[in-house]
């Protein structure tokens, strides 16, 4: 009689064979690829949020520099200070009289252009504000308390919430600010 070292195993060609064992390897095996595919689905949808919120920037940036031709397109208006929010409400209206710079004044076009800048913004970023004013300390304020001192150049400030964001911008500190200043 023959006396077994291991478990009770079968013995083919030479080699002892233990049942389930093939089994238990092929199970983590698909859990190890299990997981793997759970962390690429996870950068997956990391690298898509920081593309929509660098695309978001863009959109931002795009309209900063949209209020800056539109004020070097009308210097008289911009050295008089019709572009600064403060002579320039927050609700400016679109002049109707105004197209291209014939049929108003200065002050008219600088108002008109103000109010339909500030409306693509909205249109174009989630939550989006654009506030023109006279600044020293560009890179501070937030949606609801702008900090502009009166001082210093013309600073253009934009903030925006990410996309998937529904709040709008003044409950919370969460919102992105893009803020250049100005020198036509």
């Amino acid at each position: 009689m023959r006396v077994v070292t291991r478990r009770q195993s079968k013995r083919y060609s030479g080699h002892f064979y233990c049942a389930g064992y093939n089994l238990i390897e092929a199970l983590v095996a698909l859990l190890v690829l299990s997981l793997g595919m759970v962390g690429v689905a996870s950068l997956l949808v990391n690298g898509m949020a920081a593309s929509g919120t660098a695309n978001l920037g863009s959109i931002a940036v795009t309209h900063a520099q949209t209020g800056v031709e539109m004020m070097r397109s009308n210097l008289q208006a911009y050295t008089g200070g019709w572009y600064d929010g403060s002579n320039t409400s927050s609700s400016a209206t679109t002049v109707t009289t105004c197209s291209g710079n014939s049929g108003c004044t200065n002050a008219e076009q600088a108002s008109n252009d103000y109010a339909s800048w500030r409306e693509r913004i909205a249109s174009h970023l989630p939550a989006g504000v654009g506030f023109i004013c006279m600044d020293s300390t560009p890179d501070d304020g937030q949606p609801g308390s702008l900090a502009c001192d009166g001082n210093g150049n013309n600073v253009i400030k934009i903030f925006w919430r990410n996309a998937r964001d529904t709040e709008s911008l003044d409950n919370g500190d969460d919102f992105h600010r893009y803020a250049v200043v100005v020198n036509p």
